[in-house]
């Protein structure tokens, strides 16, 4: 496994925090890669040529003023938007796009689920696969809590958009946080083998008041088993994606401990 740090552009000096805590890769947010001035950007780049390490993924994929269900899609934004981000990313190493994008994707009063479900997946074959292959891109569907999204909350749901959706570079993510807020299971994800690219691990059970907590010590939960489970599945990155108290001491702890599993 290949073990990743979230992390936003606008923070460069956090880049060589995650090479030296032997991390394999950063992801950064993709909303401030297509919209961060030119400056930002080359600050970024520049401290991830100086440490010798690629972005490879990027979270964060569509702010809620670019919607994707109902009347105020807008595909002329929506390219415009997607375009700047992932020729951007083309020049650092992107290779993965987390969709996430709860405000994006919900389906909005006035419209049924079978009618959202049918538009996201239109829009997902014939405008955001066709620009992700464009840069060698994959997209990875991310499963979120019902609190916080009304489409696609389980990673059998991500990962039957992704086969319905008819392209090649379209999969599900699984991540901790959202599988146990869901009720997905190991088991789950060990029958998905084949449609799982890509991950995010934390510690979901925070005792810091925290959403959740960078992952720290084997105490907190069995890592490991996820990890395995991800493996068995045919996924081969895992980005640490959580909040933290000291970034600088919290990720090279967290490097420590996904190093050892």
């Amino acid at each position: 496994m290949r073990y990743g740090m979230c992390m936003q552009i606008d923070s460069p000096e956090r880049v060589a925090v995650i090479k030296n805590s032997g991390f394999d890769y950063v992801e950064c947010g993709f909303c401030k890669l297509s919209r961060g001035d030119n400056e930002t950007f080359e600050a970024f780049k520049k401290a991830l040529n100086e440490n010798d390490i690629k972005c490879e993924a990027a979270n964060g994929f569509l702010p809620k003023d670019i919607p994707l269900i109902g009347e105020e899609y807008d595909e002329k934004k929506t390219v415009e938007y997607i375009e700047k981000g992932m020729k951007r990313g083309a020049e650092i190493g992107l290779k993965t796009v987390v969709f996430g994008s709860s405000g994006a994707r919900k389906v909005p009063d006035g419209v049924s689920y079978a009618d959202g479900f049918r538009q996201l997946g239109e829009v997902l074959r014939n405008v955001i696969s066709p620009l992700a292959k464009k840069y060698g891109i994959t997209i990875v569907m991310e499963p979120l809590r019902k609190d916080e999204c009304n489409i696609i909350n389980t990673i059998k749901e991500g990962t039957m958009l992704a086969v319905l959706s008819g392209v090649d570079n379209v999969f599900c993510l699984a991540d901790i946080y959202h599988m146990i807020g869901e009720g997905d299971t190991l088991d789950d994800v060990r029958q998905l083998k084949g449609s799982l690219k890509h991950s995010h691990i934390s510690n979901p059970y925070s005792k810091k008041g925290l959403k959740r907590d960078f992952p720290a010590d084997m105490d907190e939960y069995d890592y490991k088993a996820f990890v395995d489970a991800m493996a068995f599945a045919g996924c081969d990155t895992c980005s640490v994606e959580a909040q933290c108290v000291d970034f600088d001491s919290e990720t090279m702890l967290a490097g420590k401990l996904l190093k050892s599993l």
